[in-house]
């Protein structure tokens, strides 16, 4: 924005020609490019109707052909003999104008002028015809098959700048056809115009933390909305926020794993090693194990990690890798988490791994561990950590009560309740419950 702000507070400076034979050129060049305007001058012209909106004035050529002149501010405007340092800055002037009018603008085409230069074009979006839709290949050679149905808005307007160089001083326009042979966007159509439609670098990283939430690009785009007070304040549509979406997974790709490594590895280095994590992979080079844990997960440890507790059953990201975190309780009867875990899967392998990780980044084992009721995880801590007593989980427990009692039992409120106060009492002797 700031380059279109200089470019429209940018201010007229005379152009001198540097010879008689410029200026005929000029001339010339000028007169060829505003031939189309003449047809509908305004001695030819029958009607002249201003449009609702009071932005554009309509005129109606005798053969019927409609022609519209937007209206916009005198500052904005382009004017012949207006220089600018570089092509860009006359085609950001240009698509301020465009935007305040209600008009997308491009870059067209470049003719030879004179010695080597060249005359650039930039008009309106819907100069030029629609032309065939050619596929080509990566040899060039043309595709074949289905390909998208689009309506092209290409209806040969006449609406642009011409620039020329003008040597130090850069390029001035030399030609300016300000009339249109289409109606311009008003009201919330301005919104969809591709100068309204700018993703700026709030919108991406709103895109990016609503992902990390699992909040899509469609619903991203509903919350913007919310925050801005209407979609005309987005300043993008949900195309565009599906399409910024789509070009981040596409670049991330296969590199999903480097980039977490990556992440960890600036953690570990700015945190002075106390931040610690590992990794494993397959064969094949994709990873299979990840693990975890920082500088307060290890203090934690150390005052409360006598006794832990892990459960590796939820498997709810996209790689259906299960997620094991070690927890515990602190004097508070809080949960408090020591480090985390990834696996691909819920194996004999990938445990014993995960367990001499977690004794190597800890120092030592916990003194007791309560886990589900899985083959595997009993087998790995039996062998790797032996001076662990190794509990099972209450909840995994009660939750296989009633196929162990059956169904009768188990729906007998009055049983069940007395159940749940001896399984549940904290100040029981073994002998005690036992006997209850």
């Amino acid at each position: 924005m700031a380059g279109e702000e200089e470019a429209s507070g940018s201010q007229l400076v005379p152009h001198v020609e540097s010879s008689d034979s410029d200026r005929s050129t000029h001339d010339s060049y000028n007169a060829t490019e505003s031939s189309d305007s003449e047809d509908y001058s305004e001695e030819d012209v029958e009607q002249k109707s201003t449009l609702d909106e009071s932005e554009a004035t309509c005129y109606v050529a005798p053969n019927g052909v409609k022609f519209w002149t937007p209206k916009c501010e005198e500052s904005k405007k382009p004017q012949v003999n207006h220089h600018f340092p570089t092509i860009e800055d006359a085609f950001l002037f240009y698509k301020e104008y465009g935007r305040s009018c209600g008009f997308d603008v491009r870059k067209s085409s470049k003719k030879p002028y004179k010695r080597g230069t060249y005359a650039k074009h930039i008009q309106c979006s819907h100069g030029g015809g629609p032309g065939k839709k050619i596929l080509n290949g990566f040899d060039d050679a043309v595709v074949e098959g289905s390909q998208r149905r689009t309506t092209s808005q290409r209806c040969y307007c006449k609406a642009k700048i011409v620039l020329k160089p003008a040597g130090v001083r850069g390029f001035v326009i030399m030609s300016f056809v300000e009339e249109h042979n289409h109606s311009f966007a008003y009201g919330p159509a301005r919104m969809f115009l591709r100068c309204n439609r700018n993703l700026s670098v709030t919108h991406q990283n709103f895109i990016m933390d609503c992902a990390r939430a699992n909040i899509g690009a469609t619903r991203a785009h509903s919350l913007m909305k919310e925050m801005t007070g209407s979609y005309d304040n987005v300043g993008a549509t949900i195309a565009d926020f599906k399409n910024f979406a789509r070009d981040v997974k596409v670049r991330i790709g296969d590199h999903d794993a480097d980039m977490i490594l990556d992440k960890f590895s600036v953690l570990k280095k700015a945190t002075e090693n106390s931040f610690y994590y590992d990794y494993k992979v397959n064969r094949k080079g994709r990873l299979t194990g990840l693990f975890w844990t920082d500088a307060i997960g290890q203090a934690n440890f150390d005052v409360f990690g006598d006794i832990i507790s892990f459960d590796p059953t939820f498997r709810t990201n996209k790689y259906h890798m299960v997620f094991v975190p070690f927890t515990g309780v602190n004097n508070h009867w809080k949960n408090v988490t020591f480090a985390a875990g990834l696996l691909a899967k819920e194996n004999y392998k990938n445990f014993k791994w995960l367990l001499l990780t977690f004794k190597k980044a800890m120092g030592r084992a916990p003194s007791c561990v309560i886990t589900d009721q899985c083959k595997a995880t009993k087998k790995a801590l039996d062998k790797w950590w032996r001076t662990t007593t190794h509990r099972l989980c209450m909840w995994h427990i009660m939750n296989k009560l009633p196929s162990k009692i059956g169904p009768k039992l188990a729906s007998n409120t009055k049983f069940v309740s007395k159940l749940k106060a001896i399984v549940y009492s904290d100040h029981l002797t073994p002998n005690d419950f036992e006997e209850r």
